[in-house]
Order: structure tokens, then C-alpha cells, then sequence
């Protein structure tokens, strides 16, 4: 009979673990993710602006990607009812959930159709 185990010894475990990274290492692992995060954050803004932009429009135009203006001094500028500007990023996020919204009623109302047109030829 053979006296090899299923498990390694301890000797050749400490051999394949990785090793420890040390403080510095985990802080530059640790920028370079957060800077992978903000990036993936600001695409997102890119894409929404590009999505949101007016008609004709070139894309993004009047719309800030990177926080609130210089001088814009209060949180609630812009805010109202219906049709409001909202300015910044908060601003894109409430006009993207707008369109979303507007998106779902027309998809609601030509369901609505399509429901009637059925109907009426027995479908």
C-alpha cells in the first residue's frame, strides 16, 4: 500500500498559497478598483445624456456630466412639477425616469391597440 495522502504536505500548502500583499499593494489595488467604479459610473452618465439629449441635438448638449454648476448654490434649483430642469447628475437620473415612464405608456397604449384591433377581427 502506498502512505501518500490526499492532501499535500504543509510544506508545499505554504508554497502554492499566494502570498500576502502588502499595505501599499492592497491601497493601489484598492484606487485602481475605485477608479474602475467611477469610470464605469461616468460611461453610464455618457450613455444617459447621449440617450436623453433632444432631438437634433448633438449628444450630451445642455446636459452637465459632472455634478452640480460652479454657483449653482441651492440643492433645490430647478425642481418642480412636470417639464422641470433639473440640473446635474441627479437631473439626468430623474429625465432618464421620465422617458422610461413615457416609454411604458406608449408601449401600454399600443398594447391597447393591438388588444382592440384582435377584437375586432375575432382574433
Amino acid at each position: 500500500t502506498s502512505s501518500s495522502s490526499a492532501t499535500p504536505p504543509m510544506t508545499q500548502l505554504a508554497a502554492q498559497a499566494k502570498p500576502l500583499l502588502s499595505t501599499p499593494q492592497k491601497r493601489l489595488n484598492h484606487i485602481m478598483s475605485e477608479q474602475k467604479r467611477r469610470n464605469a459610473i461616468r460611461d453610464g452618465y455618457v450613455q444617459l445624456t447621449a440617450l436623453l439629449a433632444p432631438a437634433g441635438a448633438p449628444p450630451g448638449a445642455g446636459m452637465p456630466t459632472r455634478g452640480r454648476p460652479k454657483g449653482s448654490s441651492s440643492r433645490n434649483n430647478g425642481r418642480g412639477g412636470k417639464g422641470a430642469t433639473f440640473k446635474g447628475k441627479s437631473g439626468i437620473l430623474f429625465r432618464a425616469v421620465e422617458y422610461v415612464q413615457w416609454l411604458e405608456e406608449g408601449r401600454n397604449a399600443l398594447l391597447a391597440e393591438v388588444m382592440k384591433a384582435e377584437a375586432a377581427a375575432g382574433i
